[in-house]
């Protein structure tokens, strides 16, 4: 639903800002599958943890019912 949209556009967002290229993705219900393009000088664990942290933070201050779901 809401939330679901929420994340694929912050997913969008953080790609963006990172000079990164969403070949393919999906948002499921509890999991995100994405096949991205990024520049070499950028390592993919700093890739996925900016993915994580920013999209989780911003979804839990926007969706408090996932703060108390996921402390």
């Amino acid at each position: 639903g809401d939330i679901q949209k929420r994340c694929r556009e912050l997913l969008i967002q953080i790609c963006d800002t990172e000079d990164v290229r969403i070949l393919k993705g999906v948002v499921s219900k509890d999991h995100v599958h994405m096949h991205v393009e990024y520049p070499p000088k950028l390592s993919l664990s700093n890739l996925v943890k900016r993915l994580k942290g920013r999209g989780s933070r911003r979804l839990q201050d926007e969706f408090p019912e996932l703060k108390k779901r996921y402390w």
